[in-house]
């Protein structure tokens, strides 16, 4: 395994022991998007050593305005990384990563026992592949998220993006008909402590060979006195976690069961984000 990827997994690692739920008073580096680390097998292949795989998701929110912590609207920076690994093949590869910097405005709307009872997130979105020359995939987008929670376990997510994307060097909408989709919808139902959550998600596709990438999960907190380490269990079917394959029809659809550990956010509606 090559050194960055070793130090990539250290990070991941120590984030998952010392990284907490948000307190009331942000600190300046805290959980932005769900953080796990999976491993799982494939449902539309024969499982062996080279179809089975691992992803991991990091996932940070830097709060660099704190001028407006506390108004109406919180404004702070972001950055997410997904990564498929090939852990079970020789050498132990990273098939694919996408690198998503971001600037994102938050508002929330009404308080109750429970929490936030909606929200709105705004935000400029980055997200590329990392390569250079024609394996370079990227997007470019805004996007309009709107969160709103139904008593104490539901909670519903709506969002729409648009921007510009690009294949090698040449700007094309292809990667948000083949690839990301213009629309996200999710879906939470939750206990009332958090303990336990089961979501499920889809973004809708306008070209290719599937009308949908879907997503679902369910986390069970480990400890009633600790409120943000779960064991998950994840299902994921699509092309948008490799942008350099994702317009290959069929090949690299990815139709996978993972479990593993995960890092929950405070506010649903950034786990729900996609």
């Amino acid at each position: 395994m090559r050194t960055v990827e070793k130090r990539l997994l250290w990070a991941l690692a120590l984030l998952l022991t010392l990284a907490g739920g948000a307190s009331a008073q942000e600190p300046m580096l805290s959980i932005f998007k769900e953080n796990y680390v999976a491993a799982g097998v494939p449902l539309n292949a024969k499982p062996d050593w080279d179809t089975n795989d691992a992803s991991f998701q990091i996932s940070v929110r830097f709060n660099a305005f704190p001028q407006f912590e506390g108004g109406k609207w919180d404004i702070f920076l972001g950055y997410s990384q997904l990564t498929v690994w090939d852990a079970f093949r020789p050498s132990n590869p990273f098939r694919s990563s996408i690198y998503a910097p971001g600037l994102y405005l938050y508002r929330p709307f009404g308080r109750d026992a429970y929490g936030v009872k909606s929200d709105l997130l705004i935000g400029a979105e980055h997200r590329s592949n990392g390569f250079a020359s024609h394996d370079s995939r990227s997007l470019n987008f805004g996007f309009v998220a709107y969160t709103h929670r139904f008593g104490g376990c539901f909670t519903a997510q709506a969002a729409a993006r648009f921007g510009v994307g690009s294949i090698g060097n040449d700007i094309s909408l292809e990667m948000f008909d083949r690839y990301q989709g213009y629309l996200h919808f999710a879906l939470c139902l939750h206990s009332r402590d958090r303990r336990f959550l089961a979501s499920v998600s889809a973004d809708p596709l306008f070209r290719g060979d599937i009308p949908a990438n879907l997503g679902a999960e369910l986390a069970l907190r480990l400890s009633r006195t600790s409120d943000w380490f779960y064991l998950v269990a994840r299902y994921h079917y699509g092309y948008d976690e490799n942008q350099l394959d994702s317009a290959t029809p069929g090949v690299f659809l990815k139709h996978m069961v993972r479990f593993g550990l995960a890092v929950q956010p405070s506010l649903l509606s950034h786990k729900l984000f996609f």
